[in-house]
């Protein structure tokens, strides 16, 4: 008698995330970071309260590295907007900061494992959150320069949970 032996990864549930109360909680986890660099947060306010679909974790994850990023690369009292809206069965993020931006010959580098221009980094972040965003089957894109050649826009697209009835 033969048996199948393998590895089953435990499959995370896939939930209703509710962005706006997310976002503040992620914002009150950096807060000893966001007071040490005066840093401003403006959360935007939509009329519907998006809800993502995935595991919580994950979606925290994504979230939590673009906002420490974002705190990090801006300079201090640097203003970082986070928005969230839904559009056609997705969730759209943004996160915009201040800093110098990212160089052009960087794109394709910072997604990766150990890639960092910070001093006493590990360059972690950026590729937890390209792992996070294939769990999820979602994406992500970025805008760098915005204003007067500097600040970084990160957007992040994912699965939006259907609306509670």
């Amino acid at each position: 008698m033969n048996a199948a032996v393998g590895t089953a990864r435990a499959q995370k549930p896939m939930v209703a995330v509710s962005l706006p109360s997310l976002i503040r909680q992620v914002v009150d986890e950096l807060g000893t970071l966001i007071a040490q660099r005066h840093a401003v947060i403006e959360i935007g306010r939509t009329a519907e309260a998006p809800l993502a679909r995935g595991p919580e974790q994950a979606v925290r994850q994504i979230i939590f590295h673009l906002l420490r990023n974002a705190v990090e690369a801006s300079p201090s009292g640097g203003l970082i907007r986070v928005t969230q809206h839904q559009r056609d069965g997705q969730v759209i993020i943004d996160v915009s900061d201040e800093g110098p931006g990212i160089v052009p010959g960087d794109f394709s580098k910072i997604m990766r494992r150990g890639y960092t221009t910070k001093p006493g980094s590990k360059g972690q972040g950026l590729a937890d959150v390209e792992w996070r965003l294939a769990e999820l089957r979602a994406g992500i894109s970025w805008e760098s320069p915005l204003r007067n050649g500097r600040g970084t826009c990160f957007t992040v697209i994912l699965p939006a949970a259907p609306a509670p009835q």
